[in-house]
């Protein structure tokens, strides 16, 4: 049985990553015994008429897509063109989207036959017996047997959502990175490097799943439980040295929610890790909290490697701190911001969120305040995004500040305006973004670091310039006509 995981065609300024989430159930069904191959759209540079053409030549038995919301138009389409190519084709889609908006996933894509509610490495070995024994006639009776499937059932005329299981076992697999071809991304060699933390770093490693914070404007304890699950850490130092040897790796990206939460299996890493004598140097761009690190848990992450943290901030006003349940304090921020620059020499990078539906322009003034008080060496500012499945959106949706059915999904980016503010115009909210990263950038220090981290990297100075460019000229409405509608014959 050939199957094959696709990452949609994407448009827009972003970084090329391999896909852990991708990778980790293409891993786990090569192990199986299944032939599996992996196509990263963005990456390749596909049109949908290329797409089409890799559909024919394939001849593929299973095809599955990764799905954020931003994706949503252009996973439609690609569904459509499977379909159109290969009618028998078992079409499959998973991720934050479909796990948040099943049965709007479900009746919204006419390609598609199943999707998944969270994580898919348990169900989709079932699904895939099913599929071989059945074809696409699976008895309903057996598909209710498969964790966290979404199917039709014609019937009853409904979507049927199975409870989801976070019963996959962490350790019973290793992730084979032959199957994205790192090899192959742009600046592989040059991204791989120790000088590459100014990105982080183009290994991505996970260590935990799971969260259990209820921030508003984030919905990842539905889509990996609110439990905290560890690797262990054995299993993680033996990835690691598989991408040492093999990829000649230099340093890692721990990309978890909560690696610091846990503090005694943080240490454990870095003991371990130090202990391996890899000589690998590593961060954590995805946003650790502030009130889990202490200094003996920052210098053993030091001495293990770790050169770059980011930390997520949100707001520097203490209201809508509380308003997004972050479960901190604007003091414990400043307390621990400053620990970190005192007890080690690690680059702290900063992450706030602006735009949140009842914020204020002043508080948003907070934020920017606060980010330009702190010891960072780089902060984003990004636009509150209303990500189905959390409180945020779901409060949007309730108060008409977003209109369900007129949702235009290509707009759920940290850039976009995609719903209306109690006291604040998309057009001003913009403007605000834009003074956020003028004021802190434009400081004579910070200014001089990245200057100087840009001109010894091509790609971050090309693209600081867009960056540039997009605060300069955008607006509340997306400047070009997306790629699946101007390939909608296809």
């Amino acid at each position: 049985m050939k199957i094959l995981f696709v990452l949609p065609i994407r448009e827009g300024d972003f970084q090329l990553f391999p896909d852990l989430g991708i990778l980790y159930l293409g891993s786990l069904l090569k192990e199986q015994g299944y032939d599996v191959s992996m196509l990263d759209c963005p990456k390749e540079q596909l049109s949908f008429k290329k797409f089409k053409r890799y559909i024919q030549e394939g001849e593929f038995d299973v095809v599955g897509f990764r799905c954020f919301s931003r994706d949503h138009n252009y996973v439609d389409h690609h569904l459509k063109i499977v379909k159109q190519v290969s009618p028998k084709t078992l079409t499959l889609v998973g991720g934050p989207h479909p796990s948040a908006l099943p049965e709007f996933v479900m009746n919204g894509m006419d390609g598609l036959d199943f999707a998944w509610k969270t994580e898919a490495e348990v169900g989709i070995l079932d699904l895939l017996q099913l599929y071989k024994e059945y074809g696409l006639e699976i008895p309903e009776g057996r598909l209710k047997t498969v964790d966290g499937l979404v199917w039709k059932n014609s019937l009853e005329d409904r979507i049927v959502i199975n409870q989801p299981g976070f019963g996959v076992d962490l350790d019973g697999y290793q992730p084979d990175w032959s199957l994205l071809d790192p090899e192959t991304y742009p600046d592989f060699e040059s991204r791989k490097s120790f000088r590459s933390k100014i990105w982080d770093g183009f290994f991505h490693v996970s260590t935990t799943r799971g969260c259990p914070y209820p921030c508003t404007y984030c919905n990842a304890p539905n889509l990996s439980g609110k439990k905290l699950r560890h690797r262990s850490v054995e299993h993680v130092i033996r990835e690691l040295t598989v991408l040492k040897n093999r990829y000649g790796a230099k340093r890692f990206s721990i990309i978890d929610d909560e690696f610091t939460l846990k503090k005694k299996y943080a240490k454990a890493f870095c003991n371990a890790l130090t202990e391996a004598d890899l000589n690998l140097n590593w961060d954590c761009p995805n946003g650790v909290r502030l009130d889990s690190l202490t200094p003996e848990l920052l210098q053993l992450m030091e001495a293990s490697g770790c050169d770059a943290l980011s930390v997520g901030i949100e707001s520097g006003n203490e209201r809508i701190q509380k308003l997004i349940k972050k479960r901190v304090t604007v003091d414990t921020i400043r307390r621990q911001a400053a620990l970190i620059a005192d007890c080690t020499n690690i680059d702290i990078t900063g992450y706030f969120m602006i735009g949140f539906l009842d914020e204020t322009e002043e508080e948003i003034h907070d934020t920017i305040n606060l980010a330009c008080e702190l010891p960072l060496v780089r902060a984003a500012f990004n636009v509150v995004i209303p990500i189905p499945g959390t409180a945020i959106f779901t409060e949007a949706v309730n108060t008409g500040a977003l209109e369900f059915d007129q949702i235009n999904w290509d707009t759920l980016t940290n850039d976009q305006v995609a719903f209306q503010r109690n006291h604040i115009t998309g057009k001003r909210l913009l403007k605000l973004q834009r003074k956020a990263f003028v004021r802190f950038y434009s400081r004579p220090n910070v200014l001089w670091n990245v200057t100087r981290d840009m001109l010894k990297n091509r790609r971050m100075l090309a693209a600081g310039l867009r960056k540039l460019k997009r605060l300069s000229w955008r607006n509340e409405v997306n400047p070009f006509e997306p790629m699946y509608l101007q390939e909608k014959s296809v």
